[in-house]
């Protein structure tokens, strides 16, 4: 413990210094209706300040850390503060998605045995946040910013690795309480006037803490992914999309805060910390890209499987079975992330041969040339050009959004 924080008790406290609002101009204290016993309401966030006072200076000298329960406490209090502030998203299924995620996570983490609650804030702006005792909030432009339940899950271990280390704790203890509520509020919101007064300009998603706490949750993060059903490899594409949009960004001084991490450095030891761990870098499952789908449709009294690339269908033929397998040949050529040129057409004995790099992805035969209705060079040749096409857009798109 910081031997300035043990010789605290000897003083008034830095955290009773609120900020007075135009209700404690007016009248002085009072006590909140809605306050939990022995908890006094202040004007301008009094109550906080005397929670976080009592239990993290109250404590022994000898105590490293307030207890489980205390930190439930601290956080309690800040959640209400928060949800005073931001409405909550009610959407059955989002709320589901969020929670069911949310605690795969917590249960691979290193306190599993905190009470997480998993909320939604109606912001658009993509964001999340965590509170002390496993409070964890993200926004409702979050879910739109994340590409798959993969992604969801990292930033979710990112916070719930900052509940399970402390970290909000350790922020209070650096700086002060108003400061810390100050840096949640203007990272939530990204609200200019907020974020300069506070010299939080360039402060975004997940990205609240300094740089030795960012990297802690970015990379024990990691480590609870791998304990889940959701890729780590998470955890790259979802920075790595906000690199990308943090190169879109006027760039601007971070004045006190420019200790916290950008993207690309996070994206520099996220990939290297991957690669030391042996985890193949495929990005395909987390970010969502290439989308396929296989399906069976009845025509004509009979049953036609098709393929389905970003909803534009490549490929018919009436063998299901056997479209299914020209699937999945097809699936792990696109998760190796191919250029276009890499889709070829050979002439072969019994037909003609569709090959992705160095994957056969079919024969195409006279007999599927005859469904087809077309010669069965030119249907190998429209097979080709159509996943050239789909991998080419895909392509930009990505590049375009990041």
């Amino acid at each position: 413990m910081d031997p300035q924080i043990r010789r605290m008790p000897t003083h008034r406290s830095k955290f009773t210094r609120a900020a007075p609002s135009a209700r404690s101009a007016r009248g002085g204290s009072r006590v909140s209706a809605h306050a939990a016993p022995h908890e006094v309401a202040f004007p301008g966030g009094g109550l906080l300040t005397l929670v976080i006072s009592l239990t993290l200076f109250a404590m022994p000298v000898s105590a490293q850390q307030p207890s489980a329960a205390d930190e439930v406490r601290i956080g309690q209090v800040y959640a209400r503060r928060l949800e005073s502030q931001y409405k909550l998203v009610k959407d059955p299924a989002a709320v589901e998605r969020v929670a069911r995620v949310g605690s795969a996570v917590a249960a691979e983490s290193d306190r599993p045995e905190l009470p997480y609650t998993f909320k939604i804030l109606d912001l658009d702006i993509p964001n999340a946040l965590s509170l002390p005792g496993g409070f964890i909030y993200v926004t409702k432009g979050l879910l739109a910013f994340v590409r798959s339940d993969h992604e969801l899950a990292a930033v979710l271990a990112h916070e719930v690795t900052h509940a399970a280390h402390r970290h909000q704790l350790q922020m209070i203890r650096r700086s002060n309480e108003a400061a810390f509520w100050t840096l949640l509020v203007a990272v939530l919101s990204r609200d200019a006037a907020i974020a300069v007064g506070a010299q939080l300009v360039g402060v975004g998603l997940m990205s609240g803490y300094s740089r030795d706490l960012e990297r802690e949750a970015d990379l024990t993060g990691i480590s609870y992914l791998m304990k889940t059903s959701y890729t780590p490899v998470a955890m790259l594409t979802l920075m790595e999309r906000l690199a990308h949009e943090e190169q879109l960004q006027p760039r601007q001084d971070a004045g006190a805060f420019a200790d916290h991490p950008t993207a690309q450095e996070r994206v520099a030891y996220i990939e290297a910390d991957l690669k030391r761990r042996g985890i193949p870098l495929l990005r395909r499952p987390a970010a969502n890209y290439l989308k396929m789908i296989v399906r069976t449709v009845p025509e004509q009294g009979r049953q036609v499987g098709e393929i389905l690339v970003n909803f534009l269908v490549v490929l018919r033929l009436p063998d299901p079975a056997r479209v299914g397998t020209i699937a999945g040949r097809l699936d792990r050529f696109f998760d190796a992330d191919p250029d276009p040129s890499e889709v070829t057409v050979l002439r072969a004995a019994d037909g003609w041969e569709i090959v992705g790099g160095r994957i056969l992805l079919m024969t195409l035969t006279p007999d599927d040339a005859a469904f087809l209705g077309v010669p069965a060079d030119d249907a190998a040749g429209q097979l080709q050009a159509r996943l050239q096409w789909v991998i080419q857009q895909d392509l930009r798109m990505r590049q375009f959004n990041g």
